[in-house]
């Protein structure tokens, strides 16, 4: 994903000055950079898409940083910058038996976690499609700040909202349909099966 590109689109698009550089001092840049982060940062925490998705070791917090009470003994710092939590593990397992306060994830292990997190990805990692919705929030930013055509703006964000639904369901059938709940005992016969 390139940001001069997908600024210089919606710039295009909605009828105004193009820039030639990233940190332009012109008043379209400032528009469109606003519009371009926030679009970011709320497209990638918004779902749990697969190009923004990684997993990260945490490291220990000292007995002092860690707040609960449940799990006083072993305390780990989560990644800095994630949008979201979607799993954690002992090594390869998966577990459910842990408190969040603050930054810090309490639980009954002493090492060896993992927590599967969704971060904004590599700007090389964002799919298409995610990026023509990038670029469409950013038009409904510039209109409203520089065109100042507010109802205009609102039908972009509805067509940015329309083609993210879309979109979802398509990126997200790389993976393998999965449950919300993860039933222990649907687990036991999956591996009695095999």
């Amino acid at each position: 994903m390139d940001k001069l590109t997908i600024i210089n689109n919606a710039l295009v698009a909605t009828g105004n000055e193009t820039v030639n550089v990233l940190n332009d001092p012109s008043d379209e840049y400032r528009a469109a950079n606003t519009a371009f982060d926030r679009a970011v940062r709320f497209l990638a925490s918004r779902h749990t898409w697969p190009f923004a998705m990684t997993t990260e070791a945490l490291t220990r917090v000292p007995d002092a940083d860690n707040k609960s009470r449940k799990y006083s003994k072993n305390g780990f710092r989560l990644p800095p910058d994630m949008f979201h939590l979607k799993e954690v593990y002992h090594g390869t397992h998966i577990f459910t038996d842990y408190e969040i306060i603050g930054d810090v994830l309490s639980c009954c292990y002493d090492s060896e976690i993992y927590a599967a997190v969704v971060k904004a990805p590599a700007d090389a990692n964002w799919h298409p499609m995610a990026e023509e919705i990038i670029t469409r929030y950013v038009e409904a930013g510039c209109l409203r700040s520089l065109n100042e055509d507010f109802r205009e703006a609102t039908a972009r964000e509805a067509g940015a909202e329309a083609l993210l639904e879309e979109t979802r369901t398509h990126v997200d059938q790389q993976n393998p349909a999965r449950n919300m709940y993860k039933s222990k005992i649907a687990d036991a016969r999956r591996r009695r099966r095999v």
